[in-house]
């Protein structure tokens, strides 16, 4: 990974008691990272096997039985929808006497069952103390849309103005806080930055890192930070971030903790604390 220019200040909480957002965000650089299982509860239906689900009015995360019990939801009877599994006919080679296959067919299954045709406890967002995503999302006139992909792996998505995250995220309220990352970036309407073109690597930095620091900021705690740190570490590579890149991170976290934020809450914020340019490291 290339050397940033996030100045290394240590502990992420500085003298006045206020988190030090370039301590922070060297932190989700440096420090070990580990991808959990959030994205990797589904199984990932073939192209095929989506398209044969869209074609039977499913716009919703699709999983057989076993998958919804460990989930802690139980799928309705009657509910399930076709997909297509595989029927591989095997023949045994006269001289190895190893099987092989010859040819493979499928055959529909009524076996996935959509999130609405099953029972269970409803994902909670959580309430934080001085924080509210309904007033952030009215301050930035962006609004909140169903979730319409079968790929129960997708936490969110964002597009034009507005946001969808999935019914079953993990940690929704992390999921809401990086794709509104994303809008308020600029990623969703346009890919170039003051002329300058973003790669998905740096995209996915910024609205990752935005995340994290608004994590803290906010008092979240349920979300896994060693996870958002590989995810910034893993899409960031050997893509090189320069003072642009973060200035804008620090000017979006700033942005979205004030929209969210009561008109008592804001008045207690110095909101340019934050936003002086990162020193190189």
């Amino acid at each position: 990974m290339t050397a940033t220019t996030v100045e290394r200040i240590s502990p992420a909480v500085d003298g006045n008691g206020e988190v030090d957002w370039p301590a922070l965000l060297t932190q989700a650089l440096t420090l070990p990272g580990r991808l959990g299982t959030t994205y990797c509860r589904f199984y990932q239906y073939s192209l095929q096997n989506q398209i044969l689900l869209w074609s039977q009015g499913v716009t919703e995360p699709c999983a057989p039985f076993s998958v919804w019990k460990g989930l802690g939801r139980i799928p309705v009877k009657g509910g399930g929808r076709y997909v297509l599994h595989p029927r591989p006919f095997r023949k045994t080679d006269e001289e190895t006497g190893e099987e092989k296959v010859v040819v493979c067919r499928f055959r529909l299954k009524r076996s996935t069952f959509p999130y609405s045709n099953t029972v269970g406890p409803e994902v909670e967002w959580p309430e934080l103390p001085e924080w509210d995503w309904a007033r952030a999302l009215s301050a930035l006139d962006i609004e909140q849309v169903p979730f319409q992909l079968i790929d129960g792996n997708t936490q969110g998505y964002s597009f034009d103005r507005k946001v969808a995250v999935s019914p079953v995220a993990a940690y929704p309220m992390k999921t809401g806080f990086h794709e509104l990352a994303h809008l308020v970036l600029g990623h969703t309407t346009t890919a170039v930055a003051e002329g300058e073109t973003l790669c998905r690597g740096v995209r996915e930095f910024q609205a990752e890192a935005v995340t994290y620091l608004l994590a803290h900021e906010t008092g979240l705690t349920q979300w896994a930070p060693e996870e958002s740190r590989a995810y910034i570490q893993g899409w960031l590579g050997d893509e090189e971030v320069t003072d642009r890149h973060i200035r804008a991170v620090f000017t979006t976290v700033d942005k979205i903790l004030t929209a969210g934020r009561s008109a008592a809450g804001r008045e207690d914020v110095d909101d340019t604390a934050h936003v002086a340019p990162a020193r190189a490291s």
